[in-house]
């Protein structure tokens, strides 16, 4: 029982990092006109949605002593198809911006967000799946792996976010780059989701 409250703050804490560092990455990647952080966050945000679903699943599970699978393919299809939607999305516009050029500028707020979401996102990982490997949890594994996947993603922002400027390929590469995972990452969410019962 106290694996599944664990595993219900870490969640929870998952919720309030992702939803507080993917807001501001978007708002940066506005008024930088930086495609890599505005992809950046919108994927965190789908982090923050998947990791709301299984805060509704521990506590499910809280209540009636184990996980119930229907909720966890719920988390996987949640977090599965918002990332590769939003990888469709972000390499249409990357490939957009490399064939007109890219006008994005350096944003300090920027490079901040996204290096704290490389350290926050690494210990989240590392929670995320000591516990999925305990509770044998096929959603918190995914979510640990979309952390892990994360925290890739903010280095990736990190670079192309300090490029943008003295090359006008960097951001869109990089967007491109954060496009690939995300899909990569959805496709692989889908495919982890539990048998029906």
């Amino acid at each position: 029982m106290s694996d599944f409250k664990a595993a219900l703050r870490v969640s929870q804490i998952s919720v309030a990092w992702t939803l507080v560092a993917s807001a501001a990455a978007v708002v940066a990647g506005v008024a930088a006109g930086s495609l890599v952080l505005v992809a950046f966050g919108v994927t965190g945000l789908l982090d923050a949605a998947g990791s709301y679903a299984l805060i509704v699943s521990f506590r499910h599970a809280l209540r009636h002593d184990g996980v119930d699978p229907r909720r966890e393919r719920i988390a996987l299809r949640i977090i599965g198809i918002g990332l590769i939607v939003v990888g469709a999305l972000t390499t249409i516009e990357s490939v957009r911006r490399l064939m007109t050029g890219s006008n994005a500028e350096r944003s300090a707020v920027g490079v901040a967000i996204a290096s704290a979401s490389v350290f926050m996102l690494a210990a989240l990982t590392f929670r995320k799946m000591q516990l999925a490997e305990r509770l044998a949890s096929r959603g918190l594994r995914a979510d640990g792996w979309l952390s892990a996947t994360g925290a890739l993603l903010a280095v990736i922002t990190v670079v192309g976010t300090l490029l943008a400027g003295r090359a006008d390929w960097a951001d869109p590469v990089a967007a491109l780059a954060v496009a690939i995972g995300a899909a990569g990452l959805g496709v692989e969410s889908l495919r982890a989701e539990p048998e029906a019962a």
